[in-house]
């Protein structure tokens, strides 16, 4: 199972370059701009997922993910990402920001109409800081923020996707930095919803 595991990925990867190619001599470049965004992200993917790596290299990432997005929901999605240049050189977990940004194309857009806004930011606190990833949406189903609002996210992991995704950054956090790290819902309603990872500054 574990050699199966690697393969198939590779698999998928090989082919995508395959297919990338032909579109490059067929002339379809948005294909092929969004074919190389999605190879990028299964490489990243068959990394080792406890890899670190600055702020920045996440946020090309990040933008990759939502330059797919956008191919699904065109003018319906709205991103910023505004994170201070002295900051981009924190090193933080890789993809921790993806399950995050997901849960707000999940609840934040998807469900309006005329879609919704997704704004990625920072704030440093002395020899720590807070990334923040908020959408303008309608907030977690009430069942989900029930389940959340203890902090308990162990309680979350069986109820929904977006709870997985919570689940599993807030233990890979505290797993590489310990229990005074980790990720809160600081506001979750029928503004939006902003989730803070708190992270130590490492360099």
């Amino acid at each position: 199972r574990a050699l199966q595991a690697q393969i198939n990925p590779h698999f998928l990867f090989n082919t995508l370059n395959s297919i990338k190619w032909m579109s490059v001599m067929s002339g379809t470049e948005h294909i092929t701009n969004t074919i190389t965004a999605l190879g990028r992200l299964l490489e990243i993917s068959m990394n080792k997922v406890n890899d670190v790596l600055p702020i920045e290299e996440e946020l090309e990432n990040i933008k990759k993910y939502l330059y797919i997005q956008k191919i699904r929901f065109k003018d319906r999605l709205e991103y910023e990402i505004n994170i201070p240049d002295e900051m981009q050189q924190y090193q933080i977990p890789n993809m921790i920001l993806q399950p995050l940004v997901e849960n707000a194309l999940l609840h934040g857009v998807t469900p309006k109409c005329n879609g919704g806004n997704i704004r990625i930011t920072a704030r440093k606190q002395g020899e720590d800081f807070t990334l923040f990833v908020n959408d303008n949406g309608y907030g977690f189903p009430p069942e989900i923020l029930s389940l959340i609002a203890d902090g308990d996210y162990s309680r979350i992991k069986t109820h929904a996707k977006s709870g997985i995704g919570l689940l599993s950054t807030h233990n890979r956090i505290r797993h590489y930095f310990g229990t005074p790290y980790g990720l809160t819902v600081r506001q979750s309603d029928f503004s939006g919803t902003t989730i803070a990872i708190y992270l130590p500054i490492r360099q």
